[in-house]
């Protein structure tokens, strides 16, 4: 249950990130920027969950489990968000849904990433 509260908490931050700020950052044809705010997400992911983990003693065998119910409670709510984008996020413009949508997918994918265990197993 604190996963998924974990996972709405950062869900909660991200969203009102975006919507007070998604203006300076999301702008279409401004490769760089975009760039940068995809670059940006590796290592907030990473200071979200695997400082998460280690506090939590979560063992490396529960670390998918747990990356999934941390980031299920931001995908499901995201869906509204996205149909409602244009009331929910006044300062960005149509264009820039697409932007946002791949920022979600890249960062929900990094959470998930996090779930798989990196030591090599050789026996």
């Amino acid at each position: 249950m604190l996963n998924i509260v974990w996972g709405f908490l950062l869900w909660m931050s991200a969203t009102i990130l975006f919507r007070l700020f998604g203006q300076i950052f999301l702008i279409p044809g401004q490769v760089f920027l975009v760039l940068s705010i995809f670059i940006l997400a590796i290592p907030l992911i990473i200071i979200a969950t695997y400082p998460y983990y280690y506090f939590r003693k979560i063992p490396e065998t529960e670390r998918l489990k747990a990356a999934v119910q941390i980031a299920l409670p931001g995908m499901l709510l995201d869906i509204l968000i996205i149909i409602y984008f244009a009331k929910v996020f006044p300062n960005l413009t149509n264009d820039s849904l697409p932007l946002f949508a791949s920022w979600l997918l890249w960062a929900y994918s990094l959470i998930l990433i996090t779930g798989f265990s990196i030591k090599n197993n050789n026996k």
